[in-house]
């Protein structure tokens, strides 16, 4: 699938994003993923950990489960061959949010020990809602600090969730503004992959709606400010746009590259999801 729409990068699901269960990976099937991804050009693969997840949960057993389920995904990852596993910082679920960060810290730099050396934890920036961590820039300057600058944690940009959290990207000015923010907050260096969607939802809303490209609240405009931002075009960009009917997936790749202004197959960094 990713082959046929011309990706040079994908997202996947390496389990159940949806249940703590999962069934094994035989090895046959991992092999023939890998030769897959070699034979049809892919330069990334990134897997997204369970949704279910909560490093700050309050709860014992479910941070415990949560702790496994990632290191399991970072396991499937490294077989797979993942550069990134993205994961939601989660929910502090009324402690509040220096004692929900200090969780999360601590859960990053355990599943990061048992991890091989070139796995990469990307943390993903949130809407924002209620106990939810990762909506402020400065929740994440406070993560790295408690990380001691380590260097396998980087940042994954949602373009919908910044934009439901308050960091407006629906033009030009405002896209020139959230990037300069993070600049100052993080620098671009902790930016190592994007999840390119628009926001069905107004900004500031803190409501995570995905939306289809230019159909949104982010807009054409904002979108192509994005995309055409010189610091960013090195990163890879994953598509997380509904699938409502057939050819949705074609039709918002389409459209970001015609946004970007690069209309070959091969020429673009926008990449689709395949999950």
């Amino acid at each position: 699938r990713a082959h046929s729409l011309g990706c040079e990068c994908i997202q996947i699901f390496a389990r159940n994003p949806r249940g703590w269960r999962a069934r094994s990976l035989p090895q046959d099937e991992v092999v023939g993923f890998r030769e897959l991804l070699d034979r049809h050009g892919i330069q990334l693969l990134a897997v997204h950990a369970c949704y279910l997840a909560n490093f700050a949960a309050s709860d014992r057993a479910l941070r415990e489960r949560s702790l496994r389920a990632v290191a399991d995904d970072m396991a499937r990852g490294a077989r797979l061959g993942a550069s990134f596993v993205v994961v939601h910082p989660g929910h502090h679920m009324g402690e509040g949010t220096a004692a929900g960060l200090r969780k999360v810290a601590a859960g990053v730099r355990s599943r990061l020990a048992g991890a091989p050396d070139e796995m990469e934890l990307l943390l993903e920036n949130t809407a924002g809602r209620g106990s939810e961590l990762g909506g402020q820039w400065e929740e994440f300057v406070h993560l790295f600090d408690l990380l001691g600058g380590e260097p396998r944690v980087g940042l994954c940009f949602d373009t919908c969730h910044a934009h439901a959290a308050g960091y407006r990207l629906d033009n030009s000015r405002w896209v020139g503004r959230t990037i300069n923010e993070f600049k100052a907050a993080l620098g671009l260096g902790r930016l190592r992959l994007i999840h390119l969607n628009d926001c069905r939802g107004e900004a500031g809303a803190h409501r995570d709606l995905h939306e289809h490209i230019g159909r949104g609240t982010i807009g054409d405009g904002g979108i192509r400010a994005l995309l055409r931002r010189r610091e960013l075009r090195a990163r890879c960009a994953i598509l997380e746009t509904p699938i409502q009917r057939p050819g949705d997936d074609r039709r918002n790749l389409a459209r970001a590259r015609r946004l970007r202004g690069t209309g070959g197959k091969r020429q673009s960094r926008m990449l689709e999801r395949i999950s």
